[in-house]
């Protein structure tokens, strides 16, 4: 019988994959992340989906943009996965290809990935922050959804939370607090800016 590792494993783990020092600015995220899938790992009605990969792909593009240096943004990407048993590619590559149909769905469409992606994930309904990002993310490459008002594209979101069984206010709730770390972690790469240019 395997020993159940711990987050002190998958942090041991993280910083033997990812030997560098990451920029304060950044190094929250980095811990977040990593305990929250590591905490994923270990729930057994959790599905690496899809709606998962996008969510997941999406908060570290977002949170890791100015990461200096450049070439250490995919490695930490790949530390942060690995050392909590994800693979990384498959990641990228699932939302890649989600992100690359949504581009050209329907609301027709829609529907019906989701109710494929419903039967493909039966038994594994476990929700997290990740998952609102990714139906958030889902929702707004959608063309009919382009340049339509925040409402719309929260009534959409309140949709697909509905058709795939996760209680709206909790998602509208992890997307809000995600738009305002975004909003916030601007200001500061602004101010960090600002201060360098300066000098």
């Amino acid at each position: 019988m395997s020993v159940r590792a711990t987050i002190s494993d998958s942090k041991s783990d993280f910083h033997k994959e990812f030997p560098y020092v990451i920029p304060p600015i950044y190094r929250k995220l980095a811990d977040e992340l990593l305990v929250e899938l590591h905490l994923l790992s270990h729930q057994k009605n959790f599905k690496k989906d899809s709606i998962f990969a996008i969510g997941l792909k999406e908060i570290f593009n977002k949170f890791t943009s100015g990461y200096k240096p450049s070439d250490h943004i995919t490695k930490l990407f790949e530390a942060i996965c690995n050392c909590n048993g994800f693979n990384p590619t498959e990641i990228s590559s699932s939302s890649e290809e989600l992100v690359r149909k949504a581009k050209s769905f329907t609301k027709e469409d829609l529907n019906s990935f989701l109710s494929q992606h419903n039967n493909d994930n039966k038994g594994y309904d476990y929700y997290s922050r990740i998952n609102a990002i990714g139906i958030y993310k889902l929702v707004s490459e959608i063309p009919s959804l382009k340049d339509v008002k925040e409402e719309d594209i929260n009534k959409e979101v309140n949709n697909v939370s509905e058709l795939l069984g996760y209680q709206y206010s909790r998602v509208e709730k992890d997307i809000s607090m995600y738009k305002s770390n975004i909003e916030k972690m601007k200001q500061a790469l602004e101010i960090i800016a600002l201060n360098v240019t300066s000098k």
